[in-house]
């Protein structure tokens, strides 16, 4: 019986077969660093499970994520041990690869139990691949996708007003930024006007992005990816020369501009709230791009601002790609979100492994957390995904799973190298300036970029940027 739960749980781990292993590290104590608050709900949660059946006391230290780069760093560099496991934002590996373990070998003896493969391509790819190795295990499945209002876009009236206008059906769901503008346009409308048969009560907006200075770059990636299209790339890989102001960056910043026409007031001060809000609590926006939260809570969604809303209804599809030559290209940013490994100067490696093969394998743990509101972790496993418990748990979720997997492979990844942060921020800081009117052409802004990421790139070295860059794609 013993046996059977184990089995059940997804509990085993290297070395240990049967019932002859019945807490193998008794005695041991894994430190773990993780991020505070809700992420570090699962650890304390699980802990008792896994001092009695592994015998490992945990302790949890948690850090502010603002503090977590620079506080697990120095204590990793300077080979202080402190950790066994740290949690950290797979943009880090740069930074971090010289302090840690690969896994290759703990998941290979852990085989089918701990399934490497189930990972979604995406995840699997880009958060726990580095040169070829693997690094880390995925905690936090977060993907970008396309949200819509689908109870607008199926209304009869709406679609033959939008093909008498533009020629064409209108697209459920909208593939290619260029029907984007057109749906944008299409949609925004004044209260008093009329949307999807009814009198508005507010006025109504085609499209909307998290415009906010710091995080805004997310936004223009989800367009300079596709359209840089057959062979996207930040850099020339055989240089490190900047492809941020090629002609298809770009055309890509003037399709974000052009789109500010068809959002709400004050969209460039918005950052997660003030979407999430807009769009699912005031229900006031067409389309727009966000995390996976929307996808989880679509039930929250309000009516359409209108005297007599049908019954809300919540698209979900990948984000929007372009077509070039007759060929449609669509990518999924994979955002750089959170991972776990094994510090190289732990004293317990073993120990370490079979933690997070409790936490992370596939089996009954790992789904429990990421269908938790209380963990913040989001689904990274088909067997997530797929899974027939959370699917009759929660009717109606299955659009939502079932485009994560559509989304998933088709994965691009967010810049991982030293100076990853620096290179984002001064992206983002002239995107801002050009949405702001503070620099005139998007020429101009992306120019300023380039040469920007140009001295970034010189401090740390070309070559060596190079061999970073190229461990990117391994």
């Amino acid at each position: 019986m013993k046996k059977w739960l184990v089995l059940g749980l997804g509990l085993l781990f290297v070395g240990i077969t049967g019932l002859a292993a019945e807490k193998p590290f008794e005695g041991v104590t894994i430190t773990v660093a993780v991020h505070s608050g809700h992420h570090a709900t699962p650890w304390y949660m699980e802990a008792k499970n896994i001092k009695d059946l592994l015998g490992i006391t945990l302790n949890v230290v948690e850090i502010s994520p603002e503090e977590m780069y620079s506080r697990e760093l120095l204590e990793l560099s300077a080979r202080t041990g402190a950790f066994d496991i740290v949690q950290y934002n797979s943009a880090w590996i740069g930074d971090f690869e010289p302090y840690l373990v690969p896994l290759d070998d703990f998941i290979i003896k852990t085989g089918d139990d701990f399934a490497f493969g189930d990972y979604l391509p995406g995840f699997r790819n880009f958060h726990n691949m580095w040169g070829g190795k693997i690094y880390s295990v995925t905690l936090d499945g977060d993907t970008f996708l396309l949200y819509y209002r689908k109870d607008l876009f199926e209304n009869p009236e709406e679609r033959a007003a939008f093909k008498a206008k533009y020629g064409y059906e209108l697209p459920d769901p909208p593939k290619t930024w260029d029907q984007v503008v057109d749906l944008a346009e299409f949609f925004t409308r004044k209260k008093g006007e009329k949307l999807a048969g009814s009198v508005l009560t507010k006025d109504f907006y085609g499209y909307a992005d998290q415009a906010k200075r710091g995080r805004v770059y997310y936004w223009y990636l989800f367009r300079y990816i596709p359209f840089s299209a057959p062979n996207p790339h930040y850099f020339d890989p055989e240089t490190m020369e900047p492809l941020i102001n090629s002609p298809a960056a770009v055309a890509a910043l003037e399709n974000m501009k052009e789109l500010l026409k068809y959002s709400p007031p004050g969209v460039l001060g918005w950052e997660w709230d003030e979407l999430f809000n807009a769009a699912m609590k005031d229900g006031r926006v067409a389309m727009w791009i966000h995390w996976p939260d929307e996808g989880r809570r679509f039930s929250e969604l309000a009516p359409l601002p209108v005297k007599n809303p049908p019954e809300p209804k919540l698209g979900v599809a990948p984000t929007p790609g372009v077509i070039k030559d007759g060929v449609y290209y669509q990518y999924t940013l994979v955002d750089s979100a959170w991972v776990a490994s094994i510090c190289a100067d732990s004293k317990h490696k073993d120990a370490a492994w079979a933690v997070l093969n409790y936490m992370f394998g596939a089996g009954a743990v790992s789904l429990k957390w990421v269908m938790s509101p209380e963990s913040g972790w989001d689904p990274n496993r088909y067997s997530h995904v797929n899974s027939p418990l959370w699917r009759a748990k929660v009717p109606g979720i299955d659009k939502f799973l079932d485009t994560e997997v559509q989304a998933m492979q088709h994965g691009f990844p967010c810049l991982k190298i030293p100076g990853a942060f620096e290179y984002m921020d001064k992206l983002d800081l002239y995107i801002s300036k050009y949405l702001a009117g503070e620099i005139a052409t998007a020429q101009e802004a992306l120019d300023k970029v380039a040469a920007e990421w140009n001295k970034i790139t010189e401090r740390f070295g070309r070559e060596s940027q190079k061999e970073f860059y190229a461990k990117l794609w391994q």
